[in-house]
């Protein structure tokens, strides 16, 4: 959406968006505006400190493929090994 070359104006630059989306006075961009003000500090903390939950998230997806993979595995304790042998 933007570049910031100083963390300090991104709060800024995030409250001149929210001006602007509001001005136009449309109804999706003032639902979009709420939702940056409702959202505002965690959008300037993925910016400033560039953290996702992406590998997480793909840990998740991995076990739920071998879930789908190992349907029928009735023993927990065998599921667990695959899980973690898979991993």
């Amino acid at each position: 959406m933007f570049e910031v070359k100083r963390y300090t104006t991104i709060e800024s630059k995030i409250e001149k968006v929210i001006a602007e989306l509001i001005q136009l006075n449309i109804k999706q961009s003032i639902k979009l505006a709420n939702t940056l003000i409702n959202w505002k500090q965690e959008i300037i903390n993925i910016i400033k400190y560039k953290i996702n939950n992406g590998y997480v998230e793909g840990y998740n997806n991995k076990i739920k493929v071998i879930k789908r993979v190992s349907f029928g595995l009735r023993n927990y304790e065998r599921f667990r090994k695959l899980i973690y042998l898979r991993i």
